[in-house]
């Protein structure tokens, strides 16, 4: 009797979860996706120099952008340090190795501008654009720095640093990278080494609020650490070191691997038709628990939504950790691999 209802509780679940999410579109144009971008009933996929545009409700292709190289309206290609793109309201903004270009709607290059600062995920605010940057902080430490740009790309001011360590043994395997969004000229930047807590600045770079909650940590668990550590050794970078190190066994014993006793309180931060929705680590049936608040903070919601891909670990050590989801018009869209397959997914969930 327990068995045969405890098979009724798996089918049950299982039947629950096609209910509320399901396989959208085969991206059968996208290898090797390194973030995706959500705006309106359009999906832009970022691969390498090369733009891919989905229309949501036609369920095809729609386009395609994007050079590879280092000449005018060109972006070079870097393994594992992803160029990222932007969509406004007239234009599409992405930003590259040295570079940032301006693109129509219709994908033509409107204009382009080199940096002057090694920055990377700079978005438009305003007049001014926001970056993040990575800067040397002493021995075997690193900071990234959140900072805000005038129309020149001429430095403005740090808007949030934030300190990371670095040894040749030593590897933090939960990392808490800087998540930050734009929204309607106002910069959001989660501070989840402080706990939970949102910055909110205007587009000059003036603190206009701080949203703070209290909030309980989410413990890592053995089980937590497995998985960690199993996503750890799949990684593209890693495995290259594990084989210059002549195995895992060489590796393991060469090297630290250190965890922190919670995760971070916030795993990620987008503001999307005038919601703040803040995506944290804690987890129920293989899903994970978003937070939706209104501009001012104030929680109306949680939901629990299915997992994404992850970014690689070099990309998030070196601060640029990529969404591979995307929400709009109260949708949750995820993109996933097909084992069997190999091909690349698009699967969308109710938001609620």
């Amino acid at each position: 009797m327990k068995k045969l209802i405890l098979i009724l509780i798996v089918l049950f679940f299982i039947f629950f979860t096609l209910l509320n999410a399901e396989k959208l579109m085969v991206l059968k144009e996208v290898l090797k996706p390194e973030s995706i971008e959500i705006y309106g009933d359009k999906l832009y996929v970022v691969q390498g120099s090369n733009f891919y545009v989905y229309d949501l409700k036609k369920l095809k292709l729609e386009s395609s952008f994007g050079r590879k190289g280092e000449g005018p309206g060109e972006l070079k290609e870097v393994p594992m340090l992803p160029n990222s793109l932007s969509v406004l309201s007239e234009k599409i903004f992405v930003d590259g190795m040295g570079k940032v270009i301006f693109f129509s709607k219709d994908f033509q290059v409107l204009k382009e501008e080199k940096k002057k600062y090694m920055t990377f995920k700079t978005i438009p605010v305003g007049e001014n654009f926001v970056a993040m940057r990575m800067l040397p902080a002493g021995k075997n430490r690193y900071y990234f720095s959140v900072l805000l740009l005038d129309s020149e790309m001429n430095m403005l001011k740090d808007l949030y640093k934030q300190e990371y360590r670095e040894t040749d043994i030593d590897i933090d395997m939960v990392i808490d990278s800087i998540h930050f969004a734009v929204y309607q000229d106002k910069i959001y930047i989660e501070k989840s080494n402080q706990g939970f807590c949102i910055a909110i600045f205007d587009s000059q770079g003036n603190l206009e609020l701080e949203i703070k909650k209290d909030f309980k940590a989410t413990e890592i668990s053995p089980k937590d650490k497995l998985e960690i550590l199993e996503n750890f050794k799949q990684d593209s970078l890693v495995k290259m070191m594990v084989e210059r190190e002549g195995g895992w066994k060489n590796f393991k014993n060469k090297m630290n691997f250190n965890y922190p006793e919670n995760f971070p309180a916030i795993r990620d931060v987008l503001v999307v038709d005038d919601h703040i929705i803040v995506a944290t680590y804690d987890r129920k049936n293989l899903k994970r628990k978003y937070i939706l608040m209104d501009l001012k903070g104030t929680v109306l919601k949680t939901v629990y939504l299915p997992i994404p891909r992850e970014s690689s670990y070099l990309t998030k050590a070196m601060g640029r950790d990529n969404r591979f989801y995307g929400i709009a018009n109260q949708k949750y869209y995820y993109l996933k691999e097909n084992p069997d397959s190999e091909e690349w997914e698009i699967h969308v969930s109710e938001f609620n």
